[in-house]
């Protein structure tokens, strides 16, 4: 077991080497070399250090001129101020290169790849996971892949530099080398066993960053800001950002544990090390008339090999460290992307677009004690909706109604089952091409910190046509509110951001998603609450409307009020996943099943307030 787990770590090294050497070159190509370079500037910086002592002793020792010994002096020295310099430069070169590596490519690969990827890899627990563990290892310049550049030129330095001085030493006696690698080899295995430890602990720390970042930023908007207060939330939020510090104090205090014991091992072994090498090097002074010069120049190699031995255990710590982050982004960034491999594209489907469930069925997966637990949502969906239909999809939370919507829109696959559309598999269509069928409003939706305009457009690859934005301002309502605005459409959004922003109330902002639904003209249209946050007036004057917004488009209106379902050519009653009633609102009121049922108590609040109000 153990040597399989260590042939496993040693594929991903592989892997993640790979991965990072071809990102590097892609990059800039020159970027792997400058390890390289680095290594050979340290290891001639370092022999000239130790050569230096050497020379200068034999020649005291010798009696040469003075003359003579400048002449070397100055040799040496202009040779270390060039090596110095080319080392100073290079390894410049090579922060610079991470530092930007990491801003230019690793970062825009991360947000890309969020944005691409599949979305129930992206909802999903272990998706979640990958997202949080990447973005750890590109959000900071001093830790993460920004080190892997770094931490490899530390490498190669100190494992150059480790052959070259046991080349020295081993001129003094070859025992001595052994004793030097038999000390290092178990600082090794002690920085490696914290290293391990410290990885065990990753996914750990992904999960309260997660809580951590939520409690940072997600609590911090203007909506949320209102319900702090109003509900005096301030302290809850501070027991509960307390309880996520304390388990990350916890988490870091064992990291830190772990790294002391490490430190306390290697102190007690360098102590043993240099205590042994020198106790030797001294009786060899004593008894065999070596020089002072060369006294001189073993006592630096036994010290720089000890150095260099010290080095190559945190180096390759931190290398393991670094190329285990490399393994995190590598690992996301190998997620099932959404399918764009078909040939297969929209643009000969003949409108409006029709769609056909067969014996459709899907899942959720969570992990519960290691496990993975299936929650089923929808179960054998059977359903044709006729092109240019207005389908109503009601039922209770929890029916499937939302995940019904995503499977439409083609954000999740089925598990079982097809969805036909014009007589074509959705699986064979390219996502994007099959995106681009559909217009939709959802009951949660973000704007983005522009203009109005641009939140209307989205599309800054083509000019915005803003007679048919008015146009769509117009339908959905806001004409007049936009226009009230100073800067008009040009307003910006995201008042807690943009200086001179608006915001919008609930009921504009839906208004807004609308406009932006009806500018994107889609063949189908996609309306799951859209009035949810507007008052009884504002609603009809939608519905009044929705004839006009559905005109040769297949729409599909999702509703807890059934009053306002009447208008759709069909109503389907989902409860637990399955289609329990279809049929419109007089043949379901006549059959007298659930939704009446629905109906009759929904419609009762109404009586009771005009019965409240006439008295």
């Amino acid at each position: 077991m153990y040597k399989k787990e260590n042939n496993l770590a040693g594929i991903r090294l592989l892997l993640s080497m790979r991965y990072l050497l071809r990102e590097l070159c892609s990059f800039r190509w020159y970027s792997v070399l400058l390890p390289f370079l680095g290594c050979l500037s340290k290891i001639f910086l370092s022999l000239i250090m130790i050569y230096m002592p050497k020379v200068v002793l034999d020649a005291v020792e010798q009696r040469v001129l003075a003359e003579n010994l400048a002449h070397r002096v100055v040799g040496i020295g202009c040779s270390l101020a060039v090596v110095s310099i080319a080392d100073l430069v290079i390894h410049n070169a090579m922060e610079s290169c991470s530092q930007n590596f990491l801003y230019t490519r690793l970062t825009v690969l991360w947000e890309q790849k969020v944005m691409s990827m599949d979305y129930e890899s992206f909802i999903s627990n272990r998706g979640k996971v990958l997202i949080e563990k990447a973005r750890q290892a590109v959000c900071s310049p001093n830790w993460g892949i920004v080190k892997a550049l770094p931490v490899t030129s530390e490498v190669l330095e100190a494992l150059v530099g480790l052959l070259t001085y046991c080349g020295i030493i081993g001129i003094l006696h070859p025992l001595i080398v052994l004793l030097l690698l038999l000390i290092f080899a178990i600082e090794t295995c002690c920085g490696l066993a914290v290293e391990n430890k410290k990885q065990q602990m990753k996914e750990e720390r992904a999960r309260i960053d997660r809580r951590l970042n939520y409690m940072a930023y997600g609590t911090k908007g203007m909506q949320e800001g209102k319900d702090i207060r109003i509900y005096s939330m301030g302290s809850l939020l501070c027991q509960i950002a307390k309880a996520a510090i304390k388990d990350k104090r916890n988490l870091e205090e064992k990291t830190q544990g772990w790294q002391f014991c490490n430190m306390l091992v290697s102190g007690f072994l360098i102590l043993l090390r240099d205590g042994l090498a020198y106790l030797y090097l001294i009786y060899r002074f004593l008894n065999t008339g070596m020089s002072i010069g060369d006294f001189s120049l073993y006592f630096a190699a036994i010290t720089g090999f000890g150095n260099w031995l010290t080095k190559l255990a945190n180096a390759f710590s931190a290398f393991m460290e670094a190329n285990n982050y490399v393994t995190d982004f590598r690992e996301f960034m190998e997620l099932a992307d959404e399918d764009e491999n078909s040939d297969c594209t929209v643009e000969n489907l003949e409108q409006p677009i029709s769609f056909d469930f067969h014996n459709v069925s899907f899942s959720y997966y969570v992990e519960e004690d290691g496990e993975k637990k299936e929650i089923p949502v929808i179960h054998n969906l059977n359903l044709a909706i006729k092109g240019g239909e207005k389908v109503a999809i009601v039922g209770v939370n929890g029916a499937g109604k939302s995940t019904f919507v995503k499977l439409l829109c083609g954000a999740l696959r089925p598990k079982q089952g097809t969805i036909i559309i014009n007589g074509k598999d959705s699986r064979s269509f390219r996502r994007k091409d099959y995106y681009s069928l559909f217009a939709a409003v959802f009951q949660k939706s973000g704007f983005l910190p522009v203009s109005i305009a641009e939140n209307i457009v989205l599309n800054v690859k083509r000019e915005p046509d803003m007679e048919k934005m008015w146009s769509c301002i117009r339908m959905a309502g806001l004409e007049q509110k936009i226009k009230s605005l100073p800067q008009g459409a040009d307003t910006c959004l995201v008042k807690h951001i943009s200086e001179n922003g608006t915001e919008l109330s609930g009921g504009e902002e839906q208004r807004l998603l609308l406009a932006r639904a009806l500018y994107k003209d889609a063949p189908v249209l996609v309306l799951d609450e859209p009035t949810a946050a507007l008052d009884p007036i504002a609603e009809n004057e939608i519905y009044q409307k929705y004839n006009e917004f559905t005109k040769e488009k297949t729409a599909v209106f999702i509703s807890h009020r059934l009053a306002s379902t009447r208008f759709c050519d069909r109503i389907i009653l989902l409860d637990k996943g399955t289609i329990i009633e279809s049929g419109t609102h007089e043949e379901l009121m006549a059959l007298g099943g659930k939704y009446a049922e629905m109906f009759q108590i929904q419609s009762q609040y109404y009586k009771n307030g005009e019965e409240g109000a006439k008295a």
